[in-house]
Protein backbone atom coordinates (compact mmCIF):
# COMPACT_ATOMS: atom_id res chain seq x y z
CA UNK A 1 0.00 0.00 0.00
CA UNK A 2 1.64 3.08 -1.10
CA UNK A 3 0.96 6.77 0.40
CA UNK A 4 -1.52 7.67 -2.11
CA UNK A 5 -3.70 4.48 -0.98
CA UNK A 6 -3.93 5.62 2.94
CA UNK A 7 -5.20 9.10 1.44
CA UNK A 8 -7.59 7.81 -1.14
CA UNK A 9 -9.50 6.05 1.79
CA UNK A 10 -12.62 7.51 3.21
CA UNK A 11 -11.77 7.21 6.33
CA UNK A 12 -8.99 6.07 8.40
CA UNK A 13 -8.36 5.33 12.08
CA UNK A 14 -4.71 4.84 13.23
CA UNK A 15 -4.38 3.91 16.48
CA UNK A 16 -1.39 5.12 18.50
CA UNK A 17 -1.25 5.65 22.52
CA UNK A 18 -4.45 6.25 22.62
CA UNK A 19 -5.05 9.08 20.17
CA UNK A 20 -6.99 8.57 16.64
CA UNK A 21 -5.94 10.29 13.82
CA UNK A 22 -9.03 10.39 10.78
CA UNK A 23 -8.79 11.61 7.60
CA UNK A 24 -11.18 14.35 7.40
CA UNK A 25 -10.59 15.74 4.05
CA UNK A 26 -8.50 14.63 0.78
CA UNK A 27 -7.73 15.56 -2.76
CA UNK A 28 -8.72 13.57 -5.56
CA UNK A 29 -5.21 11.78 -5.62
CA UNK A 30 -6.54 9.03 -8.04
CA UNK A 31 -4.77 11.25 -11.20
CA UNK A 32 -1.08 11.83 -9.04
CA UNK A 33 1.67 10.50 -10.67
CA UNK A 34 4.99 9.76 -8.49
CA UNK A 35 6.84 10.53 -11.42
CA UNK A 36 5.26 13.85 -12.30
CA UNK A 37 4.69 15.38 -8.38
CA UNK A 38 3.13 18.27 -7.42
CA UNK A 39 5.19 20.40 -4.62
CA UNK A 40 2.70 20.52 -2.23
CA UNK A 41 -0.24 18.29 -0.93
CA UNK A 42 -2.65 19.13 1.84
CA UNK A 43 -5.24 17.33 4.05
CA UNK A 44 -7.29 17.83 7.19
CA UNK A 45 -6.98 15.36 10.29
CA UNK A 46 -8.86 15.43 13.16
CA UNK A 47 -6.13 14.41 16.52
CA UNK A 48 -7.92 13.88 19.13
CA UNK A 49 -10.41 15.83 18.93
CA UNK A 50 -9.01 18.86 17.25
CA UNK A 51 -8.24 19.49 13.89
CA UNK A 52 -4.58 19.83 12.50
CA UNK A 53 -3.64 20.54 8.94
CA UNK A 54 -1.32 17.75 7.25
CA UNK A 55 0.50 18.95 4.33
CA UNK A 56 3.43 17.83 2.10
CA UNK A 57 5.92 19.45 0.58
CA UNK A 58 8.37 17.72 -2.22
CA UNK A 59 11.42 19.72 -3.68
CA UNK A 60 11.41 17.42 -6.38
CA UNK A 61 9.24 16.66 -9.93
CA UNK A 62 9.34 12.62 -8.73
CA UNK A 63 9.38 10.28 -5.33
CA UNK A 64 9.54 6.72 -5.21
CA UNK A 65 7.20 3.75 -3.10
CA UNK A 66 10.35 4.09 -0.41
CA UNK A 67 9.68 7.37 0.05
CA UNK A 68 6.06 7.41 0.08
CA UNK A 69 6.08 4.22 2.37
CA UNK A 70 8.31 6.23 5.08
CA UNK A 71 5.86 9.42 4.60
CA UNK A 72 3.12 6.82 5.24
CA UNK A 73 4.83 5.21 8.55
CA UNK A 74 5.31 9.05 9.46
CA UNK A 75 1.89 10.26 9.54
CA UNK A 76 1.14 6.97 11.61
CA UNK A 77 3.18 8.18 14.80
CA UNK A 78 2.33 11.48 14.57
CA UNK A 79 0.26 10.97 18.02
CA UNK A 80 3.43 9.72 20.09
CA UNK A 81 5.70 12.17 17.78
CA UNK A 82 3.50 14.98 18.95
CA UNK A 83 4.16 13.47 22.85
CA UNK A 84 7.29 13.92 22.09
CA UNK A 85 7.19 17.25 20.45
CA UNK A 86 5.54 18.13 23.86
CA UNK A 87 8.67 17.15 25.93
CA UNK A 88 11.02 18.65 23.52
CA UNK A 89 9.14 22.21 24.53
CA UNK A 90 9.13 21.38 28.39
CA UNK A 91 12.76 21.01 27.97
CA UNK A 92 13.42 24.12 26.04
CA UNK A 93 11.46 26.01 28.03
CA UNK A 94 14.04 25.31 31.20
CA UNK A 95 16.65 26.23 29.37
CA UNK A 96 18.38 29.73 29.97
CA UNK A 97 17.88 30.88 26.19
CA UNK A 98 14.86 29.42 24.95
CA UNK A 99 12.40 29.83 21.86
CA UNK A 100 9.67 28.69 24.19
CA UNK A 101 9.92 31.34 26.85
CA UNK A 102 9.93 33.48 24.35
CA UNK A 103 6.80 32.77 22.72
CA UNK A 104 4.93 32.25 25.98
CA UNK A 105 6.62 35.70 27.35
CA UNK A 106 5.02 37.30 24.24
CA UNK A 107 1.20 36.29 25.09
CA UNK A 108 2.52 37.80 28.90
CA UNK A 109 3.16 40.45 27.23
CA UNK A 110 0.65 41.46 24.65
CA UNK A 111 -2.08 40.46 26.24
CA UNK A 112 -3.90 42.54 29.19
CA UNK A 113 -5.48 40.36 32.52
CA UNK A 114 -9.01 39.96 30.58
CA UNK A 115 -8.25 38.88 27.84
CA UNK A 116 -5.10 36.09 29.53
CA UNK A 117 -7.60 35.13 31.79
CA UNK A 118 -10.21 33.47 28.93
CA UNK A 119 -7.17 31.25 28.49
CA UNK A 120 -5.54 30.23 31.62
CA UNK A 121 -6.43 30.45 35.49
CA UNK A 122 -4.55 33.90 36.56
CA UNK A 123 -5.33 32.99 40.59
CA UNK A 124 -4.06 29.95 40.56
CA UNK A 125 -0.71 30.65 42.41
CA UNK A 126 0.49 26.47 42.35
CA UNK A 127 1.41 26.94 38.12
CA UNK A 128 3.11 30.06 36.35
CA UNK A 129 1.28 31.72 33.81
CA UNK A 130 4.01 30.29 31.67
CA UNK A 131 3.21 26.66 32.31
CA UNK A 132 -0.76 27.02 32.33
CA UNK A 133 0.34 28.49 28.87
CA UNK A 134 2.34 25.72 27.55
CA UNK A 135 -0.29 23.49 28.65
CA UNK A 136 -2.56 25.65 26.19
CA UNK A 137 -0.61 25.07 23.46
CA UNK A 138 -2.61 22.93 20.69
CA UNK A 139 -0.96 21.07 17.87
CA UNK A 140 -2.36 22.20 14.11
CA UNK A 141 -0.23 21.95 11.44
CA UNK A 142 1.98 19.16 10.10
CA UNK A 143 3.69 20.02 7.32
CA UNK A 144 6.29 17.07 5.92
CA UNK A 145 9.34 17.66 3.95
CA UNK A 146 10.89 14.09 2.92
CA UNK A 147 13.41 15.67 0.93
CA UNK A 148 14.29 18.73 3.19
CA UNK A 149 17.31 18.45 5.88
CA UNK A 150 14.44 17.90 8.44
CA UNK A 151 11.63 15.74 7.58
CA UNK A 152 8.80 17.17 9.03
CA UNK A 153 7.25 20.69 10.98
CA UNK A 154 4.71 20.78 13.85
CA UNK A 155 3.40 24.05 14.42
CA UNK A 156 1.74 24.77 17.75
CA UNK A 157 -0.37 27.44 19.01
CA UNK A 158 -2.68 29.13 21.85
CA UNK A 159 -6.14 29.79 20.97
CA UNK A 160 -7.85 33.21 21.80
CA UNK A 161 -11.10 33.60 21.54
CA UNK A 162 -11.71 30.35 20.57
CA UNK A 163 -9.09 30.00 17.51
CA UNK A 164 -5.31 29.40 16.95
CA UNK A 165 -3.59 32.17 17.19
CA UNK A 166 -1.06 33.74 14.12
CA UNK A 167 2.07 33.34 16.54
CA UNK A 168 3.58 29.76 16.01
CA UNK A 169 6.11 27.70 18.18
CA UNK A 170 7.49 25.73 15.87
CA UNK A 171 9.40 22.18 16.48
CA UNK A 172 11.68 20.74 13.66
CA UNK A 173 11.81 17.08 13.49
CA UNK A 174 13.66 14.18 11.68
CA UNK A 175 12.43 11.45 10.22
CA UNK A 176 13.07 9.24 13.13
CA UNK A 177 11.42 11.82 15.90
CA UNK A 178 14.97 13.52 16.98
CA UNK A 179 14.90 16.64 17.64
CA UNK A 180 16.43 19.21 14.88
CA UNK A 181 15.07 22.61 16.13
CA UNK A 182 12.35 24.94 18.02
CA UNK A 183 11.69 28.23 16.36
CA UNK A 184 8.97 31.05 17.03
CA UNK A 185 6.98 31.81 13.82
CA UNK A 186 4.14 34.18 12.79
Amino acid sequence: MGIFDFFKRDKEVLKNDNEEIQVLEKPDLKKIDSDKLEDYYDWTLILGNRKINLDLNFETGSTNQSELSQILEFVSRIPEFNKQNRNYIKSDFKQDVSMTSDYLNFYLDELNEDELSDIIDISNRKKSRNSQLMEKLNLIRVGIYPQASYFATFDYSIDIDGEPCNQLLVVNINQDGTLDYITWES
